[in-house]
């Protein structure tokens, strides 16, 4: 599955370099792409780390590397999760709720999948469901250790991923006739 989002971003980087890729100017579709955003530094951000060199961009250039980047961090915060099921201090129900988590980042990242094969499809309506779906999963680790009261130790990552799809959906608005 992750072969598919890097082979589908490094195709895309790929077309840039072909005289008639229809795109503008990096550093001013980069501005005018995030403006439109709620989070528009973590957008910025996002496409900087993923691709520093990029010279050009259109909507779903953009839409890939974002979601290219949110694959990393995804992986990053499962990895992190389940490092965390392994900690001999945490209490049997803190252990429980992180073991959903793992299943709601493996959802997540199953989601994000299909947004990928969405875009690649043109089919704005299942990009924008499973984006959303996303969001509702990163919510669904949150929720559980809300419900009894525990202090979350993977808020911030959630929260900045929900913040990076949110982006997604909202740059993806502007392909929208």
């Amino acid at each position: 599955m992750r072969v598919f989002i890097v082979l589908a971003v490094v195709l895309t980087l790929a077309a840039l370099s072909h005289p008639s890729a229809t795109a503008v100017n990096s550093n001013n579709s980069l501005k005018f792409f995030c403006s439109h955003t709620d989070y528009s530094g973590l957008c910025i951000k996002s496409i900087k780390e993923i691709a520093p060199r990029l010279k050009r961009a259109n909507i779903n250039i953009v839409l890939a590397i974002l979601l290219h980047s949110i694959d990393v961090r995804a992986r990053q915060g499962k990895a992190f999760t389940l490092w965390l099921t392994k900690q001999s201090r945490s209490s049997a129900k803190t252990l429980e709720l992180l073991h959903d988590c793992v299943d709601a980042y493996d959802t997540a990242l199953d989601n994000l999948a299909s947004a990928t094969k969405a875009i690649k499809a043109g089919d704005i309506d299942t990009r924008d469901a499973m984006l959303s779906s996303m969001i509702s999963n990163f919510d669904s680790c949150e929720d559980g250790f809300n419900e009894f009261a525990i202090k979350s130790p993977l808020t911030d990552r959630t929260t900045v991923l929900k913040n990076m799809v949110d982006n997604c959906l909202a740059i993806g608005e502007l392909s929208r006739p």
